[in-house]
């Protein structure tokens, strides 16, 4: 079986260095030592959503919103889980989970927002450290773990240990009384500050009440339908120019919804209708009748999704150089990961690798990137033969995943096969490092 509670420190790999961390307090080693643990135990659940447009469309969406919260420079990260159950979730170093039942049970942007902000909230006023240290429940993670790894045998163990630490943790991050008002009057503020409407937050903590789906969220959440602070029932009286749902968004529910009905639901003649006519043609490989769609869509707005699904469309029908021009189009590869990533698999699916490789790697190499990029171009590696590049690209997506032994093992792999002295004695040192981290954290209390 795996071994799950190795303490682990989540580190973004986006350059080819990799450089000790500073030196910090033990309280925030200690910090970073339960959230990375919580880390690679959410993923190894195998429920985090890797549709690369669906989790940075989270990404972004929460990193905005940090930077309006009282501690911008403050560790997060946002991780999409496939999960019907109505619920949110603030853990250890800023780990915040959103379930898809949530996201779909959400009317606007500016509800999802309004959530996103109460836990970002719950972080940054450190909510979970002053919960843990009142009800003695440092350790309830490695506890649990512990105990199912230690009753239960077979294959099956690290599936259940993983799954059930999730959903210990999801059920027992309870805020006190003061942790919850608390956390409404910061979130309020930070969707003021973004453009968001923080009644919309309050709207949807109401309506939770007669969501079938909604016990999670209401048991970690225990106080939210009751609520009605001073600060929530001042924004009903705002009448601030809040931000409209974004396309983004609209698109990113939409897929969710039509992946787990299978239908559409949308006025044919919107926007969003003609997107996801599109989207369902292409799902059924009718990529004609998806061209059409979104030829239609494209007079109407340019926006990202619509521009990405167009090139994939186009990819299929076998032109390729239109497909890069809409991947290309106002110069988003240098900066949008997710133009990158279609501009290299598309490439890729059409056997031109050098290509891919040439758009992917100096992305890589310059931005920090998501888990598919550096898979993606692992697997184009590979495909030319480079198995100590491939085994690199592997270790960067195992960090991103937290799992810092299997990727020392891919360096190690790497160090093994490589010709290239150069490349030989930077393994070295990245393995080093990540081993140094490791025992860092083996040293903790």
């Amino acid at each position: 079986m795996q071994k799950f509670l190795t303490l682990i420190f989540f580190l973004c790999a986006t350059t080819f260095a990799l450089n000790v961390p500073e030196p910090r307090l033990l309280e925030s080693l200690n910090e970073e030592k339960r959230g990375n643990t919580f880390l690679q135990l959410i993923w190894n659940t195998d429920s985090v959503i890797t549709d690369i447009e669906m989790t940075i469309y989270l990404k972004k969406l929460g990193h905005e919103l940090v930077q309006h919260s009282k501690n911008p420079a403050k560790h997060f990260e946002f991780l999409l889980l496939n999960n019907d159950n109505i619920n949110a979730f603030a853990g250890p170093y800023g780990y915040i989970g959103v379930n898809t039942g949530l996201l779909l049970a959400s009317d606007s942007e500016s509800e999802l927002a309004g959530v996103l902000a109460h836990e970002i909230a719950h972080v940054t006023q450190n909510h979970l450290n002053r919960f843990n240290q009142k009800t003695d429940k440092q350790s309830y993670l490695i506890l649990a773990g512990l105990l199912l790894a230690a009753l239960t045998k077979g294959d099956t163990s690290e599936a259940i240990v993983a799954s059930t630490i999730a959903g210990t943790a999801q059920k027992n991050i309870n805020f006190t009384r003061e942790h919850e008002w608390e956390a409404d009057r910061i979130a309020v503020l930070i969707l003021k500050k973004s453009g968001f409407n923080p009644q919309k937050m309050a709207d949807f903590f109401k309506k939770l009440k007669d969501e079938p789906g909604a016990k999670e969220f209401l048991r970690s959440h225990p106080l939210s339908i009751n609520r009605a602070s001073d600060s929530l029932q001042r924004t009903a009286r705002d009448s601030g120019n809040y931000k409209k749902n974004s396309f983004a968004y609209q698109t990113i529910r939409a897929k969710l919804y039509y992946q787990k009905y299978g239908f559409i639901k949308a006025e044919k003649e919107t926007e969003i209708g003609h997107y996801m006519q599109a989207y369902h043609a292409f799902e059924r490989e009718k990529y004609q009748e998806a061209k059409e769609h979104i030829d239609k869509l494209l007079t109407l707005n340019k926006n990202q999704p619509s521009v990405i699904l167009a090139g994939r469309i186009y990819a299929k029908l076998g032109d390729i150089e239109r497909a890069q021009e809409f991947f290309l189009q106002n110069n988003r590869l240098k900066k949008d990961e997710i133009s990158v990533y279609y501009a290299a698999k598309t490439y890729a699916d059409n056997q031109k690798i050098q290509k891919a490789v040439a758009i992917l790697k100096p992305f890589l190499r310059k931005n920090s990137a998501c888990y598919q990029s550096y898979q993606l171009l692992s697997s184009l590696f590979v495909r030319q033969g480079l198995f100590d590049r491939a085994h690199i690209e592997s270790a960067k997506a195992l960090i991103v995943r937290g799992d810092l032994d299997q990727a020392i093992k891919h360096y190690e792999r790497a160090k093994s096969i490589t010709s290239s002295q150069d490349l030989h004695d930077i393994l070295n040192v990245k393995i080093r490092d990540l081993q140094q981290i490791l025992d860092l954290y083996k040293n903790l209390p």
